[in-house]
């Protein structure tokens, strides 16, 4: 009987450790490419909460922006910006769901279609966050809530 606890118990353990490791690992930006309207940020994961992606594209997206020239909205820049899984590699356009990049001379200029999060700029200067089944908004204060 106590075996079994101990036992239940590392396991439980090594599940909780692995957890906050793959929500707090870095987040490794493998490419950007943007226009007037939109940018794709490619990254090679986000983290497990949606709460903690927000909250590293709010602590990152100055130096993503720098990097990658990407203008702020207020300057007329992208009000919609998507983070994708980049994958392996740059592919070829193929048959499957592919998003190319106008910005690189084919044939690997493509990844698969896999978008992480959006972030969302609306005509109210409002901040939303878009993941497959929910949305976040930025409060003014700072604050990040979700949206029902």
């Amino acid at each position: 009987m106590r075996r079994g606890f101990f036992l239940l118990a590392g396991i439980a353990a090594a599940i909780a450790g692995s957890l906050i490791y793959l929500n707090n690992r870095d987040v490794m930006v493998m490419g950007g490419h943007h226009n007037q309207y939109t940018a794709e940020i490619l990254v090679d994961h986000l983290s497990l909460s949606q709460v903690a992606s927000v909250q590293w594209w709010l602590k990152n997206q100055n130096e993503i922006r720098l990097k990658y020239n990407i203008v702020s909205e207020e300057e007329g820049g992208p009000t919609l910006i998507s983070i994708f899984a980049f994958g392996d590699d740059y592919k070829e356009l193929g048959k499957e769901d592919r998003l190319c990049f106008d910005d690189m001379q084919p044939p690997k200029n493509c990844i698969d279609k896999k978008r992480l999060m959006a972030v969302y700029f609306t005509r109210d200067g409002i901040t939303q966050f878009r993941f497959d089944y929910s949305t976040y908004q930025l409060t003014d204060d700072g604050r990040i809530i979700k949206v029902k």
